[in-house]
C-alpha cells in the first residue's frame, strides 16, 4: 500500500498545487483582461478625441462614437466596460436608462474614480450577482479603472474572482473520492484549459503593449472566435488599424513641417534640426561643418517685373541647380523668400569649401528661361564654419547671415566668409540704432543752418537746414555716422519730419518783417518722401508753423527720380502744386539721365562741391560747371553752387551767372539762434567770423 499512498499523496499535492496555480493564473488573467479592456476603452476615447482635434469630428460626435464603441465591449456573458465622469455620473452603463444617473453613493465607485485620477489602478470589493437564477451578495470582485483627462472620463471594468476557482473546486470535490488516481490527469487537463483561456489574452495584451510602445507592425489572431476573446481580439484589431493610420498621419505631418512646399527642399525648421546634429558631430569628432546662406541678387526686381508665378519658377530652378551642385556632399534647403542654405558636414580638406562655393556659382549663375525671357541670375553667398567660428548652432546661422549681408553690401554676386569684426559691426549698428531712438525721444536731433548768398549782391537770401545730432557727453555726431543707418532702418522718416517742422518754424522767424522771401531748404530722403506719408506731414508742418509754401525748398537726390515708377511723379507734382520749390541736391554725382529734368517739376539744381572747389585749378571742372549752368538756365532753372570757400571761386561762379552760393567762405552751419543773431547784426561778408 505504500506506493499507492505515495502516489496518492503525490497526486493530492500535485492537485493542490495545480489548483492554486490555476487559481492564481485565472485571477491574474481576468484582472489583465479587464485592464486590457479598459486600455482599449481609453484608446477608443483617445482616437475619437484625436479626430475631434483634427477637425474631422465635432466634440459631440467624437464622444458619441466613443460611447457606442465602448458599449459594444461585452464579455463574460454580459459584463461590460463602464464609463463614469469624475463626479461618479454614469456615462456608459449596463442599460441606457442608467446612463446619466449618479453612482457616487457606492464606496467602490468612489474608490475606482480615485484610483483612476491617481494614474489608474485596481479596486477590490464585494458585490452582488445573479447566477443560475440565484442572487448572492458579497462576492469577491476586482475592478480596474483609468482616467481619460481630456473629457474627464473614468473608464472601468470588473471581474468576479471566484468564477473559475469555484468551478474547479466543485469538480475537484465531486471527483476527488472516486478518481483520486486521475488527479494528475485532471490537473493536466485543467492546465490545458487555463492555457486555452490565458494564451489568447496574453497575445492580445502583448499586441496592446506593442501598440502602446509605438510599434504598428502587429498581427491580431483569435478574431474568428465566437466568444468574448474573439470580441476583444476584433476590438484590438480595430485599435491596431486606427493606430497605424494615426502613425502614418503623424509621419506625413512631420514631413510637411520640415519641407518647403514650393521647392520640396528642407525648410528653416529642418535647417535647425540638421545643423544642430552637424555641429555636435563636428565638435565630437574634431572636424568641421559649414553653413552656407545664398541669396538671389535683384530677385525682388525680377519678381516685381515678371510676376510671382515666374518668380516661383526661378526659385524652383535655382533649387534644382543647387541640389545638383551639392549632390550627396550636404543638405540643400530653402530658408525663406529667395534665401537658400547648404549644410556641409565633416569638412576635412583645406580649401574644400572654396571649391564647393565655386561649383555652386558655376552651376547656379546661368540664365534661366522663364515667361519667354532669359533672366540672368547672380547670387551672393555668406558662410560660417563650426567650431572654428562658433560651436553654437544658432550663432552659426547668425554668423552666416552676417556674412551674406556683407556680401550683398559689397555689391552682390560675391562670396563672403564670416569674421569676428562683422559681429562688432552688427553690435555697433544695433547700438547706434538704439541710440537714435533714444535721441529722438530726448530731442537730441536739431537743425544747423548754413546761409545761401546771392552771388550778384552778396545778400543772404536763404539757408539750408542740416541735421545734427548733439549727444550728451559725446557732442556732435557726424551725419555720415548715423544718416545711412537711419535710411536703412527707416528712422530717417522720423528724423526728416522733425527737421521739416523745425525748418518751417525757422522760415517763419526769418521772414518776419521781410518783403522778399527768405527760403529755407530742407533735405528729404527717398524713404521719407515715398513711404512716410510725406504730403500730409508737409501740410501739417506748414499749417502748424504758419509757414508759407514759398519760404520752403525741398532738396532731393537724383536716384529718386531715376527709379521713378509713377508714384514719384505724382508726389512731386503734389508738392509743386502747393507752391514749394523742388531742388536736385549734389547734381552731377549720380547716374544722371538728364531726361528727367524735363519730366519732373524741378526748379533748382545744386552743383556738388566736388566740382565747385576745383574750377580754379582744373579747366575740365570749369567746363563741366559751365555746361551745368548753361543747361539749367536753358531749362529755366536757377543754380546753387555749394562748397565755396574762396573769393576767387565765388567770383568765377558769379561771372558764369550762377545765382546762389553756399559755403564756408561766408558761413559755417550754426544753431538757429546763432544764425538769426548773425543775420540781424552783421553784414553777410562777416558771417564767417
Amino acid at each position: 500500500m505504500l506506493p499507492i499512498w505515495i502516489v496518492g499523496i503525490f497526486a493530492v499535492l500535485v492537485g493542490g498545487l495545480s489548483l492554486h496555480k490555476i487559481n492564481s493564473m485565472i485571477n491574474n488573467g481576468h484582472i489583465e483582461k479587464v485592464r486590457a479592456l479598459v486600455d482599449s476603452g481609453v484608446s477608443i476615447a483617445e482616437e475619437n478625441h484625436r479626430l475631434f482635434q483634427a477637425g474631422e469630428l465635432s466634440e459631440a460626435e467624437a464622444k458619441s462614437r466613443a460611447r457606442d464603441a465602448i458599449r459594444a465591449m461585452i464579455f463574460d456573458g454580459g459584463a461590460r466596460v463602464f464609463v463614469f465622469n469624475e463626479q461618479g455620473i454614469r456615462v456608459v452603463s449596463n442599460t441606457r436608462a442608467d446612463e446619466g444617473t449618479s453612482a457616487w453613493a457606492s464606496p467602490h465607485t468612489q474608490s475606482m474614480v480615485q484610483h483612476a485620477l491617481e494614474g489608474g489602478g485596481i479596486t477590490y470589493y464585494r458585490g452582488a450577482r445573479t447566477l443560475n437564477g440565484v442572487t448572492t451578495s458579497k462576492n469577491p470582485k476586482a475592478a480596474w479603472s483609468q482616467s481619460f483627462a481630456p473629457w474627464g472620463w473614468v473608464v472601468a471594468s470588473a471581474v468576479y474572482l471566484d468564477d473559475v476557482r469555484e468551478a474547479f473546486l466543485y469538480r475537484l470535490i465531486e471527483f476527488a473520492g472516486l478518481f483520486l488516481a486521475g488527479a494528475a490527469i485532471l490537473a493536466l487537463v485543467v492546465r490545458c484549459i487555463v492555457r486555452s483561456l490565458t494564451l489568447p489574452l496574453a497575445r492580445l495584451t502583448d499586441t496592446i503593449v506593442h501598440l502602446a510602445s509605438g510599434k504598428t507592425d502587429v498581427s491580431v489572431s483569435d478574431t474568428g472566435l465566437k466568444n468574448e476573446i474573439g470580441d476583444m481580439a476584433r476590438a484590438v484589431e480595430t485599435l491596431a488599424r486606427f493606430e497605424t493610420e494615426r502613425r502614418e498621419l503623424q509621419e506625413q505631418l512631420a514631413q510637411l513641417a520640415y519641407t518647403d512646399q514650393l521647392t520640396g527642399l528642407p525648410n528653416r525648421e529642418a535647417l535647425h534640426k540638421t545643423l544642430c546634429k552637424a555641429v555636435d558631430r563636428a565638435v565630437t569628432r574634431h572636424r568641421e561643418c559649414a553653413l552656407l546662406v545664398l541669396d538671389i541678387d535683384r530677385f525682388k526686381t525680377i519678381n516685381d517685373t515678371l510676376g510671382d508665378a515666374s518668380g516661383d519658377e526661378i526659385l524652383q530652378a535655382v533649387a534644382s541647380r543647387l541640389k545638383r551642385a551639392i549632390g550627396r556632399r550636404g543638405m540643400v534647403g530653402r530658408k525663406s523668400g529667395d534665401e537658400f542654405f547648404v549644410v556641409i558636414s565633416d569638412l576635412t580638406k583645406a580649401g574644400g569649401l572654396a571649391s564647393l562655393v565655386a561649383r555652386i556659382k558655376d552651376k547656379v549663375v546661368r540664365p534661366i528661361d522663364v515667361a519667354d525671357t532669359s533672366v540672368e541670375i547672380a547670387i551672393s553667398v555668406g558662410h560660417a564654419v563650426s567650431p572654428v567660428d562658433t560651436a553654437d548652432e544658432s550663432c552659426l546661422v547668425r554668423f552666416a547671415d552676417m556674412a551674406l549681408h556683407q556680401a550683398k553690401s559689397s555689391g552682390g554676386n560675391s562670396v563672403c566668409a564670416y569674421s569676428p569684426d562683422m559681429s562688432e559691426a552688427v553690435e555697433t549698428r544695433f547700438s547706434t540704432e538704439a541710440m537714435i531712438n533714444d535721441g529722438l525721444r530726448r530731442g537730441e536731433f536739431l537743425p544747423y543752418y548754413q546761409a545761401k548768398v546771392d552771388l550778384a549782391t552778396g545778400d543772404v537770401i536763404g539757408a539750408e537746414a542740416l541735421c545734427r545730432w548733439n549727444r550728451p557727453k559725446a557732442g556732435l555726431i557726424s551725419p555720415a555716422d548715423f544718416i545711412p543707418l537711419a535710411e536703412e532702418t527707416g528712422q530717417i522718416v522720423a528724423i526728416g519730419n522733425l527737421m521739416l517742422r523745425k525748418a518751417c518754424s525757422f522760415a517763419v522767424e526769418c521772414n518776419r518783417g521781410r518783403s522778399t522771401p527768405f527760403v529755407v531748404a530742407v533735405n528729404v530722403s527717398p524713404r521719407q518722401l515715398m513711404y512716410g506719408h510725406f504730403i500730409p506731414n508737409l501740410q501739417q508742418a506748414l499749417e502748424e508753423s504758419g509757414c508759407k509754401a514759398g519760404w520752403i525748398s525741398l532738396e532731393i537726390t537724383e536716384s529718386l527720380l531715376i527709379s521713378d515708377d509713377g508714384t514719384v511723379m505724382e508726389t512731386l507734382n503734389a508738392i509743386a502744386g502747393l507752391g514749394i520749390e523742388i531742388a536736385i541736391d549734389d547734381f552731377g554725382t549720380g547716374y544722371s539721365a538728364l531726361g528727367y529734368l524735363t519730366r519732373f517739376p524741378i526748379s533748382c539744381l545744386k552743383i556738388d562741391q566736388s566740382f565747385v572747389r576745383r574750377i580754379v585749378d582744373d579747366p575740365q571742372q570749369e567746363i563741366l560747371v559751365r555746361a551745368i549752368l548753361t543747361m539749367a538756365h536753358g531749362l529755366g532753372m536757377k543754380v546753387v553752387a555749394e562748397g565755396i570757400e574762396t573769393e576767387k571761386v565765388a567770383g568765377m561762379l558769379s561771372a558764369m551767372k550762377c545765382e546762389i552760393g553756399q559755403g564756408y567762405l561766408w558761413h559755417k552751419p550754426s544753431p538757429a539762434q546763432d544764425f538769426l543773431a548773425g543775420l540781424t547784426r552783421r553784414p553777410v561778408t562777416q558771417l564767417a567770423s
